[in-house]
């Protein structure tokens, strides 16, 4: 665990209890995520042939609806994650600074780790921040204003993984080898993106 100072023991307490919780959820999310990077590409390959298994030209549904699936579907954008509060910004860069110190090439630190740093202050993941910090044996100032940003990276999380399992990608997952459920996956994503039921 991260060392910590100018905590009382309750505090202190705190932040180690939260601390194991957002690294749970934190896994959970990255296991999630990797069962995805799989299945999004099995779900696209499963929706394709459903529809020439049930001669549903799904080349046409596309032309026909292309402004509706572009609003449903849209493209990925890239960007930093933002910080939602000035208090959770300046903590996030005193570590980072503390991290730099120890970990920036120039100053003798080693190039992989602190780009590991800089990747975690980018994706406002405080989990890594502290993962980083302890492996480091680097000792940063706890507050209980630290431990509301962690109690807050915990429902971020959460909220990511209530996302996460939304998808149409994790519903497929779900069914297992359960055919029948796959089909109305297909036949609810179909409805969903194309306003399109299949004939009785």
């Amino acid at each position: 665990m991260t060392n910590y100072v100018t905590m009382n023991k309750i505090q202190a307490k705190r932040f180690k209890k939260l601390q194991k919780e957002l690294d749970y959820w934190q896994s959970e999310l990255e296991y999630i995520q990797e069962i995805l990077s799989e299945w999004h590409y099995k779900f696209e390959e499963y929706h394709r042939q459903y529809c020439v298994d049930h001669d549903i030209d799904l080349a046409e549904l596309n032309k026909q609806n292309s402004k509706e699936v572009a609003q449903i579907l849209p493209k990925p954008v890239k960007k930093e994650v933002q910080f939602e509060d000035k208090t959770d910004e300046k903590h996030f860069k005193k570590i980072y600074k503390q991290l730099a110190r120890k970990l920036h090439p120039d100053l003798g630190g080693d190039e992989e780790e602190f780009k590991k740093v800089t990747t975690a202050l980018h994706e406002k993941n405080f989990n890594k921040i502290l993962d980083i910090c302890s492996k480091h044996d680097i000792i940063i100032e706890m507050s209980e204003e630290l431990n509301k940003i962690i109690e807050k990276q915990i429902k971020i999380t959460k909220n990511k993984i209530n996302m996460e399992k939304s998808t149409y990608s994790w519903n497929l997952y779900s069914c297992g080898s359960n055919a029948k459920c796959k089909d109305k996956v297909i036949e609810k994503f179909l409805e969903h993106l194309f306003n399109f039921k299949k004939e009785a």
